[in-house]
């Protein structure tokens, strides 16, 4: 889905887009799941040491048609942010994942879009709910994810690997005022 000018045309303007990585994308996903770990290492309940260790084939199954989504926002092909959904086993909820935007793109609507584009596609497969989780103290993410309608539900509980604090926010994707 176009979001922005799709034009690359006399007016020197490059397209702009989300799109759902494929297979094709295993090497990319990988890459970028790295550069997140790297950057920000406490935002994520993953370790890059384990990121490393993931064969090809892992990303290429987490990429199958029938798989879990990740997207990607693209500016003329070059790749600025990443965020998924998780279905989990309990009907009508989504979770949203692996939320990540390139330094040098924060501040310019990149988390903004792939979060639209989550609550979306959450919608489009019939879910009420998404949820996620956000690490205590990162009071950027938290403020995202506030502008879009997600609300703490109470819940938190410590991550397992390192202790930091987690805790839930859940936004009602039937909600007219959302």
């Amino acid at each position: 889905r176009p979001d922005g000018d799709a034009g690359t045309g006399d007016r020197g303007r490059l397209s702009t887009m989300i799109r759902r990585l494929g297979l094709h994308d295993a090497s990319l996903l990988r890459s970028l799941r790295i550069r997140a770990l790297t950057d920000s290492p406490s935002a994520f309940g993953s370790t890059l040491d384990v990121t490393l260790q993931r064969p090809l084939a892992d990303w290429q199954y987490m990429l199958r048609a029938d798989g879990n989504p990740f997207f990607v926002y693209e500016v003329g092909g070059h790749v600025h942010g990443l965020a998924g959904g998780f279905v989990p086993e309990e009907p009508g909820i989504v979770h949203l994942v692996s939320m990540w935007i390139d330094p040098a793109h924060r501040g310019r609507g990149v988390s903004d879009a792939l979060v639209r584009h989550v609550i979306e596609w959450a919608a489009s497969i019939g879910a009420t709910r998404v949820s996620l989780e956000c690490t205590e103290g990162n009071a950027h993410a938290e403020a995202l994810y506030v502008r879009h309608g997600f609300r703490r539900t109470g819940t938190a509980a410590p991550r397992e690997r390192d202790g930091a604090m987690e805790f839930e926010m859940v936004l009602d994707v039937t909600d007219p005022l959302r």
